[in-house]
């Protein structure tokens, strides 16, 4: 194993390399958890200067978990980043007096599900007020059974329940991530290779390996050790930092751990064959990149898969991105009828990686 802890320190003592390491899977998980929860939050900004209409309205949104922004003036509620902003000019004894009548302007600089639900929401309040209206004897009265229907609780409570794992979106999306971020970093660190082989450090090495394949097992161990590592850092930050239920069995978390050591075998492996090809620092940053970004955006990283020409979808079905991006899916859906899929795709893994080191080993010596 001398050749293991050889690249092990060196890859570690390169400050730049083991910051990215570290950071790269802190900062994309938390940013793939903030706008998760930005889009999972139904949120509105609202001017009603009467306090008797704003008031009950308010009410009535915060039963139903919609977070409330009280503008300041009209303009405000209009150019606030919430789903849907609403101004409503009228007065309770306008109300009163002409139920049908009443003035209400929403603004939405995006139109999507939660401003959607959010019209309706809306629709169902504002009408609910204007039969308060119709039925009080006077306008105190209506501004009483508006306060009264404030303070009272729902008459029907509805329990929302997902089927599967609520979290799998924010999951599945966060390990999709780290798959581009190992990836990348994974082929970008191979090149340390680059630089032994034209300084004629790889010839030494070989030296002291019993063979090809014992010295590309060494290697690319380094880069699975890391990849756990790192996939073990994303684990503590979802459960200790963010509070997420994986929802994963022991048996399935091992799992997961194994197919992202395998991603960095995989990664790892096709990183060395391309710095076989040349000596060039330069044609092998090009090349890394010409392969790795196809690789993360084909399978499916960056954006679902689903979205992409159907012959793109296609040709997708043999990258081993596309295969772990798949695993994610299945086992953070929080169905357990996926299990045929998950063994498909982990052997596809496995197998993948084999092929790796059988080219691996067939590299001529002074080209490793």
């Amino acid at each position: 194993m001398r050749i293991f802890g050889l690249y092990l320190k060196r890859i570690v003592k390169r400050r730049l390399t083991l910051i990215f390491m570290v950071l790269l899977p802190v900062l994309f998980t938390f940013m793939v958890v903030k706008q998760y929860n930005d889009a999972t939050e139904v949120t509105l900004a609202m001017y009603v200067p009467d306090h008797a209409i704003d008031s009950y309205v308010s009410a009535m949104l915060e039963k139903q978990d919609v977070t409330l922004t009280h503008a300041k003036d009209a303009d405000s509620a209009i150019q606030a980043s919430t789903n849907l902003g609403i101004v409503v000019t009228s007065t309770a004894g306008e109300l009163f007096a002409n139920p049908e009548a009443v003035q209400i302007e929403s603004y939405a600089k995006e139109v999507n599900f939660n401003s959607k639900s959010l019209e309706v929401k809306l629709n169902s309040i504002f009408s609910s007020l204007q039969t308060l209206a119709n039925n009080a004897p006077d306008a105190g009265a209506f501004q009483e059974s508006m306060k009264l229907m404030a303070d009272s609780p729902a008459p029907v409570t509805i329990e929302p329940s997902i089927l599967g794992n609520p979290n799998a979106a924010v999951l599945t999306g966060t390990f999709n991530m780290i798959v581009f971020i190992m990836l990348f970093l994974t082929m970008t660190n191979t090149l340390v290779f680059l630089g032994d082989k034209v300084h004629s450090t790889t010839e030494r090495v070989l030296l002291t390996a019993k063979n090809k394949l014992s010295y590309y097992l060494q290697t690319v161990s380094v880069f699975a050790a890391i990849g756990v590592v790192q996939f073990l850092l994303m684990i503590a930050l979802m459960s200790g930092a963010f509070g997420i239920d994986l929802g994963l069995s022991a048996f399935h978390l091992l799992l997961l751990v194994l197919a992202y050591g395998l991603l960095n075998v995989i990664a790892a492996g096709i990183g060395l064959l391309l710095v076989s090809r040349t000596t060039k620092q330069s044609t092998g940053r090009l090349l890394v990149t010409v392969v790795s970004l196809p690789l993360a955006m084909l399978g499916g990283t960056l954006w679902p898969s689903s979205i992409m020409p159907e012959g793109m979808q296609r040709f997708a079905q043999i990258l081993p991105t596309r295969w772990i991006t798949e695993l994610n899916t299945e086992l953070f859906s929080g169905f357990t009828g996926s299990s045929g899929a998950v063994t498909v795709h982990f052997v596809s893994l496995l197998g993948c990686a084999a092929v790796i080191f059988l080219l691996l080993t067939r590299v001529k010596t002074q080209d490793i």
